[in-house]
């Protein structure tokens, strides 16, 4: 019995471990500073400064040996770090292999014998399976993240189209619309612009490395719409409203699509339903007519 208990304590910290670690943390102030500039000017006091998690540092070092199978796009999207991903793969690949031995400890408990080769390969494989599912829990959030980024993007276009059709400069159009919104998307093509203006380069080039730190081709669109204004002097107001209604007509095609393919999965369930509920109010008749007879 006390053998149960134990095996029951460590699962539960595994659970309450792994809920902690998913838990959204509270905004760190170095990566705030360093949306701001990517090189920030760090005081040397000889000390260096603590992660922030207690898994983080061992992140830290898969993060070399992970190396360019971790996606980067996907993190930059939802404002994940590297380090905090390997924990969590790290994490889950740690409760994997509590599991198994903790759940044969308590079956001997209970007088059934398993094979001790089946703890071992059970913890190896349940914990190479666990190491994979932060990837697909960080392509979901990724998705919805692309989708919301893309609204927002229709939306900064049609704004920077306004702020142009009132005479204002490519750079004071870009830097006005961006302090418009006060969603995640505005947020971080606002720190984009203010990174380029401190490193003294044009706006646009800082839409382009927000651009391909989050894989996103319509804010690229927008960098290279503005660089022609911005060098050519060309008038882009039609252009930039066009983009956003191209924009905005390609995602409710996706809507519509991901409708359809929802409807299309809820004809099997229904004709299922209804076939059990034919069955069920047809069988009492059916029966009282072969015992009638």
């Amino acid at each position: 019995m006390t053998w149960l208990i134990v095996a029951g304590v460590v699962v539960g910290l595994g659970i309450a471990l792994l809920a902690a670690e998913l838990r959204p943390a509270p905004p760190d102030l170095d990566t705030v500073l360093e949306r701001l500039h990517r090189e920030p000017v760090r005081p040397h006091h000889g000390r260096p400064l603590e992660p922030p998690g207690p898994l983080d540092r061992f992140g830290a070092r898969l993060v070399g040996v992970q190396g360019k199978w971790i996606p980067l796009p996907e993190l930059a999207l939802i404002g994940r770090t590297p380090t905090r991903f390997m924990a969590h793969k790290l994490m889950f690949a740690l409760v994997g292999l509590v599991i198994p031995p903790a759940l044969t400890a308590a079956c001997s408990l209970m007088g059934e014998s398993l094979p001790v080769t089946l703890p071992v390969v059970g913890s190896v494989l349940l914990a190479g399976a666990l190491w994979f599912v932060p990837d697909g829990i960080v392509r979901g959030e990724a998705k919805e993240a692309r989708v919301e980024y893309l609204h927002g993007i229709a939306a900064y276009l049609e704004l920077v189209a306004l702020e142009r059709a009132a005479d204002c400069g490519p750079a004071e159009a870009l830097s006005r619309a961006a302090t418009v919104g006060r969603g995640t998307v505005f947020r971080r093509i606002a720190d984009a612009l203010d990174r380029a203006t401190l490193d003294r380069r044009p706006p646009w080039d800082g839409l382009d490395s927000l651009a391909d730190e989050l894989a996103l081709t319509p804010l690229q669109d927008v960098a290279d719409i503005m660089r022609i204004s911005g060098t050519d002097g060309a008038a882009v107001y039609r252009t930039l409203r066009a983009r956003a209604r191209n924009l905005r007509s390609e995602l409710l095609a996706e809507e519509l699509a991901k409708a359809n393919v929802d409807s299309e999965r809820m004809v099997a369930p229904g004709t299922a339903l209804v076939t059990l509920m034919t069955v069920l109010i047809g069988f009492p008749a059916v029966y009282q007519i072969f015992q009638g007879g």
